[in-house]
């Protein structure tokens, strides 16, 4: 009998108590988003494969509506991991913070780097800390140190459409693969990027790199060539990305500021792209799967208003209990409801789940 995979899926959840920046024109906040996105790993993935925990990483989700979410999980759980993004913990001293500052402050209201970049603007400071937080700092997030095996997910404009077909994690495990993704984009070159590497190298003349893996993702030069792995939907085995190595190509990346500036003040590094070219350093290419569509029915980017079609779940307004959602399946049912102490336990059975906790806030400065 194979040994079931310590995984979790996770959620890095947008600011929702910040008034019209944090719903950017739309009805809803975030909190009704990754309630029903809750409800349909559950009701697609959890209910089918095992009970993987669900950790949301937020940096204000309140009691009401870390409740709303935590209901719409019945086959597993829901765990929680504030991160504080903003300015002063987020942005770590060898960055310089006026430069930062003259490129992202337009996108901010009154600039003021700590809320949600306005609607309609270009990326600001958070979406930024994001990539850097995706690129290698949630690697080393406290409940994800519980795990072998993490799931991404985006919280808001994305939509899980169908049943899953297979235990994903089960299914990589089994075949030894230690990254997935469903497809590959194209964005910018990055300069700043293409020199931490070169750098990197001359540093580190001994260093294997795997050919195969990197050339999808340069030119003819060897310098980045702005095609990615779009790792909005990613499996990622973590142990990889957890050695001395990684951490020394992340902060020789990190310590270019590619991550906060570009060519242009509204372009910056991707954490894919940074994804794409640090692999190779890290895998052989038969250890990176394409997953294919049919693996994870997963749509992304769509409207954040966009209905979702549940058949066995409801997520009602927050402080309400009416559901206005409809579905094409079934008549949906009102939640079950569950104690607050749901918010910080699993409620799965100790044989059917790794061991993960809840935990406290932690900064997104690892020196």
């Amino acid at each position: 009998q194979p040994t079931k995979p310590r995984g979790a899926v996770t959620i890095l959840a947008f600011q929702a108590t910040c008034g019209e920046d944090c719903t950017r024109g739309n009805k809803h906040d975030q909190s009704w988003n990754i309630a029903n996105m809750a409800a349909a790993l559950d009701e697609h993935f959890f209910s089918h494969h095992g009970a993987y925990p669900l950790v949301v990483h937020h940096e204000d989700l309140t009691d009401a509506q870390q409740q709303r979410i935590s209901d719409q999980v019945r086959s597993s759980a829901v765990v929680w991991q504030r991160v504080n993004f903003s300015v002063d913990a987020a942005l770590p001293k060898y960055y310089d913070y006026a430069a930062v500052f003259r490129d992202v402050n337009l996108s901010h209201r009154g600039g003021n780097l700590s809320s949600p970049s306005m609607r309609g603007t270009f990326h600001g400071f958070g979406y930024r800390t994001m990539c850097r937080f995706y690129a290698a700092l949630v690697m080393f997030s406290p409940l994800l140190l519980q795990v072998d095996w993490y799931l991404r997910v985006d919280g808001g404009d994305s939509r899980i459409t169908s049943a899953w077909p297979k235990d994903v994690f089960a299914h990589l495990q089994a075949r030894h693969y230690a990254y997935a993704y469903e497809t590959i984009s194209k964005a910018a070159s990055s300069s700043r990027l293409d020199g931490a590497l070169r750098s990197f190298n001359q540093a580190n003349p001994h260093l294997k790199v795997d050919a195969a893996l990197r050339l999808p993702f340069v030119n003819s030069r060897g310098e980045y060539n702005g095609r990615y792995y779009y790792n909005n939907l990613e499996v990622v085995r973590l142990h990889v990305f957890r050695t001395r190595l990684h951490w020394r190509l992340f902060m020789a990346v990190e310590h270019s500021g590619a991550f906060m500036h570009g060519p242009t003040y509204k372009q910056n590094l991707g954490d894919a792209d940074y994804r794409s070219m640090a692999l190779p350093y890290l895998l052989n290419a038969s250890q990176v799967f394409q997953m294919p569509a049919r693996m994870i029915p997963y749509s992304h980017p769509v409207p954040w208003d966009l209905p979702y079609r549940h058949a066995s779940h409801c997520v009602p307004e927050l402080g309400s209990t009416v559901c206005t959602q409809k579905s094409s399946k079934s008549p949906l049912q009102p939640p079950r409801q569950r104690s607050p102490h749901s918010i910080k336990r699993l409620h799965t059975p100790a044989t059917a789940r790794p061991r993960i906790r809840s935990s406290r806030s932690t900064r997104l400065t690892r020196d």
